[in-house]
């Protein structure tokens, strides 16, 4: 699956961190652009994928919590997906 270019630095290629808890339906992965060191989330679905912005206490969370506190959190961040 080819990823569409970094909202943040379009001639960057993504840098792989983590894969996140799948909750509706979303497959979540953590990215970081190796230009500007921004957190990227690609939410991928039934064919259709993007990156979707993530602040940096987010981020932190993500790379922090595991198991079923990671999926409480990934349920909560992307109720708007839903």
């Amino acid at each position: 699956m080819t990823k569409p270019p970094l909202p943040c630095c379009p001639s960057a290629e993504a840098k792989y961190v983590t894969e996140l808890a799948h909750v509706y339906q979303f497959d979540f992965d953590l990215y970081q652009c190796p230009d500007c060191s921004r957190h990227w989330v690609y939410a991928w679905r039934e064919g259709q994928g993007g990156w979707e912005k993530t602040e940096p206490e987010d981020a932190d969370k993500m790379l922090g919590l595991h198991g079923e506190e990671l999926r409480l959190f990934m349920r909560s961040w992307a109720q708007a997906f839903d």
